[in-house]
Formats: C-alpha cells, sequence, structure tokens
C-alpha cells in the first residue's frame, strides 16, 4: 500500500462538497502528477514559467528522499499543493532547495538544534478565482506544512516567499526576515527568506487562529506516516 493510500480512499461521495478539502501526502517515489500538474498551470497563469507541453513543473529537488509533497484535494481534483524539504543536521549533500540562492542558510545548517524543514512550491489552481476562498486554500496548505514539519519533528522553518506574501507570514506566524529579496527561480520576481522556530509559541499561535488549528487526531497520523516516507524512524520524530 502506498503510503498516501489511506487518504485518497477518503475521498468518496460523501465529500463531494466545496468545503471538504482533503491532503493526500506523497513520497518522492509516488505518482505525484496532479500535483506537479497543478504548479504547473498556477506558475504558468502567474507568468514564472513559459508553457510547455509536457503540462507539468518539477525542479531536481522534487526527486529527493527527503522531500514531501501535500496536495490538498475538493470533489477529488487537486486545487492546491505544497512541498516540504528536510534537512537533518548532519548530513552531507544539497536538500533545501533554497541554499543556492541565499549564503544565509549555511549558518542555520551549521547552528541548527534539530532538523529543518523549507516550505515552497505553494500553488493554487487559478481557475479558482474567488479571493476569499483562495486565502482560505492558502492557510490550509501552509497549515498542512507546519503540521507536516511538526509530525518530522522539524526545529527550524524556513519560506522564501513573495514580498507580497511577507506581512501574512510576519503577522501571523511570526517569521522573521533572515535573508534579503534574491530572484528565486523560477522567474524574475523578488523572493525574500523568512525563518523561525518551530516552538511551543508557534504552536500557540496556531492554536488561536481557526485556519491553523491543529486536529491531534490529524497529527498523530502524520506523526506515525511522515517520518517513514523521508527515510526516518517514527519513533524519534514527531
Amino acid at each position: 500500500m502506498k503510503p498516501h493510500a489511506q487518504y485518497e480512499a477518503a475521498f468518496n461521495e460523501a465529500d463531494q462538497s466545496d468545503s471538504v478539502v482533503r491532503t493526500a501526502w506523497y513520497a518522492c517515489a509516488d505518482n505525484r502528477r496532479e500535483a506537479f500538474a497543478l504548479r504547473y498551470r498556477g506558475y504558468v497563469h502567474a507568468g514564472l514559467i513559459e508553457p510547455s507541453p509536457f503540462e507539468i513543473y518539477t525542479d531536481a529537488y522534487d526527486d529527493l528522499g527527503t522531500t514531501l509533497v501535500a496536495a490538498l484535494y475538493r470533489r477529488g481534483a487537486c486545487i492546491a499543493t505544497l512541498r516540504i524539504s528536510l534537512y537533518v543536521p548532519g548530513t552531507d549533500g544539497p536538500a533545501l532547495p533554497c541554499e543556492k540562492v541565499y549564503p544565509e542558510i549555511e549558518a542555520l545548517k551549521a547552528n541548527a538544534k534539530g532538523p529543518i524543514v523549507e516550505l515552497s512550491r505553494l500553488s493554487i489552481d487559478p481557475e479558482i478565482t474567488n479571493t476569499r476562498y483562495r486565502a482560505r486554500l492558502y492557510a490550509a496548505a501552509i497549515r498542512a506544512g507546519v503540521m507536516g514539519c511538526i509530525a518530522l519533528d522539524a526545529r527550524h522553518l524556513i519560506v522564501a516567499t513573495q514580498t507580497k506574501w511577507q506581512s501574512f507570514y510576519e503577522h501571523v506566524m511570526d517569521f522573521k526576515v533572515t535573508g534579503s529579496a534574491q530572484l528565486y527561480p523560477p522567474g524574475d520576481v523578488p523572493v525574500i527568506l523568512l525563518t523561525r522556530e518551530l516552538d511551543a509559541e508557534l504552536r500557540r499561535r496556531m492554536a488561536r487562529n481557526i485556519f491553523f488549528r491543529i486536529d491531534k487526531a490529524e497529527l498523530d497520523e502524520l506523526s506515525q506516516r511522515l517520518p517513514g516516507m523521508v527515510g526516518l524512524n517514527p519513533a524519534t520524530a514527531g
């Protein structure tokens, strides 16, 4: 059985409602075409990449064993996606997509108190045009990502985001600017580096916000499944 199978099984007739959004998690060996196709459509719509006959968008970090992709589904269709990339102190080789762009990552890795996770490649279905619903989907994707980070026992969070989203991360989740805006591929828009520790304060912030509140049963399930999907022992993560 695939690691994400039980989430796919939840997409049944009872879920055929716009108010029901389910999250599936995929490891590098899983079929992630739906998530990559949505990423492609979102990036083309935003003018970040040119149209391609393959109609998917991926990069080298998607193929690492330390990468997970979250896909959010409504009515059986993928409507949002987010990638999380894990770095465990002491391991070799590149693991965080932003480390080739921001020199500040080297010091963060050297001084890390535990695993570091970068959130990246967030995309929302461009055919969804309702501004309020898109904002809720953005929040739902970030919530899924942070829950994934908690399940992996991460100690540090990294986000490389367009400057237009900077205030969201600063005001809602208290991220701090770590690196100045750079041209983070793809596209030529300024992207700023934000970081914060994954600590009790962040959990309290999420608990106070209805859009980010953590479900214990869901987190327990993720804590059992996600570590194994990136080669970690669930007994020592989460």
